[in-house]
C-alpha cells in the first residue's frame, strides 16, 4: 500500500476503549499542526469492508490545511484483540507513511465498569456481569506488544487518563513532543468532556438513530458542548450505574494482575496509583 497524501505522518489514539479518546481527540484536534479525521472514529484497519478497499480511502478522511503537519484519527477497535486481530500488521503494511501510536488507560476497574455501561446502554448486555471481552480489552500489555512488535516502543506514547484529568496541560504539552509540533500552544477548551455517563445516557433506540450515516453526518457539524446539551432531554431519567462487588474485582485482578506487572515493568507505567494490591 502507497500513500499518495500530501503528508505521511500519522498520529493515531488506539484505545483503550472507555479511556477517555474520544476527549483527548478533540483536545488535539485544536492544535493547528494537527488534521482531525472528519469521522473522528473511521475503524479503517480494523473493519474488513474497509481495510480491503484501497487505502485512497484512508487518505480521504482528511481535510489538510497548509499548516497541517500530523494526520490524527482516534480508534479504539485498533487494541480489541482478538476481536478485531492483525490491526498492527495491517498499519505497518502501508507504505510512505510515518505511524505514532497514543495508547490512553485508565484503572482497570473503572474501564470495565464503563465498558458494561456501554453495553447496556447500547442494548448488547442485559445486565451487569463481567464477560472476556471486557477483560481482554484491559490486559493493556497485551493489547501493546502487537504495536511494538510492528513499530518499536519509540513510536508509543502512553499515558493515563488520571494523569490527563488531574494535568491536562501538562500531558497534551508531552504529547505534542512525542508528535513533534509545538509543545507551547496553549489549549483552550479543556473543560469539556466529551462522552461522559451524565451526558451521553440516552435510550438504545435513540443511539440506533443517531448512528445512521445521514443523522451522523449532521451531528458532527454540531460542537460537542451544544451537541450534549442537546442529548440531555433525550437522556434516561437516572444516570446508569454499575459497580463491580468486591468478588467481581478479586477475579478480575487475578485475571489481570501478570497483564499489570508486565505493563509496569516492560512499558514503564506507573500503576501505582490505582492501589491495586498486586502480589508482588
Amino acid at each position: 500500500m502507497t500513500n499518495n497524501n500530501k503528508n505521511n505522518n500519522f498520529a493515531v489514539i488506539m484505545g483503550a476503549m472507555k479511556c477517555g479518546t474520544t476527549s483527548l481527540f478533540y483536545y488535539l484536534a485544536e492544535h493547528p499542526e494537527i488534521a482531525p479525521a472528519k469521522d473522528k472514529e473511521p475503524h479503517f484497519f480494523a473493519y474488513k469492508k474497509k481495510y480491503e478497499s484501497p487505502i485512497e480511502n484512508y487518505y480521504k478522511l482528511w481535510d489538510w490545511e497548509a499548516e497541517n503537519t500530523v494526520a490524527l484519527e482516534a480508534s479504539t477497535t485498533y487494541t480489541m484483540h482478538p476481536k478485531y486481530g492483525d490491526v498492527a500488521a495491517r498499519i505497518a503494511a502501508v507504505d510512505d507513511a510515518n505511524f505514532k501510536f497514543i495508547y490512553i488507560l485508565r484503572h482497570p476497574f473503572k474501564r470495565i465498569e464503563s465498558h458494561i455501561r456501554h453495553l447496556i446502554s447500547e442494548g448488547f448486555q442485559n445486565k451487569v456481569e463481567v464477560i472476556e471481552e471486557h477483560l481482554a480489552f484491559t490486559e493493556y500489555a497485551r493489547q501493546l506488544d502487537f504495536y511494538r512488535d510492528k513499530f518499536g516502543r519509540d513510536r508509543i506514547y502512553v499515558l493515563l487518563l488520571e494523569n490527563l484529568q488531574a494535568n491536562p496541560k501538562e500531558e497534551l504539552r508531552s504529547i505534542c513532543q512525542f508528535l513533534e509540533i509545538d509543545p507551547d500552544y496553549e489549549f483552550q477548551r479543556l473543560d469539556v468532556v466529551r462522552n461522559s455517563k451524565d451526558t451521553l445516557n440516552l435510550h438504545p433506540a435513540l443511539r440506533k438513530i443517531y448512528k445512521i450515516p445521514l443523522v451522523k453526518s449532521l451531528g458532527s457539524l454540531i460542537s460537542p458542548e451544544i451537541r450534549q446539551k442537546l442529548y440531555q432531554p433525550l437522556s434516561r431519567k437516572q444516570t446508569l450505574e454499575v459497580k463491580l462487588s468486591d468478588e467481581e474485582k478479586a477475579q478480575v485482578l487475578q485475571r489481570l494482575e501478570p497483564d499489570l506487572m508486565r505493563l509496569q515493568d516492560e512499558y514503564g507505567v506507573d500503576i501505582s496509583k490505582w492501589g491495586l494490591l498486586l502480589n508482588v
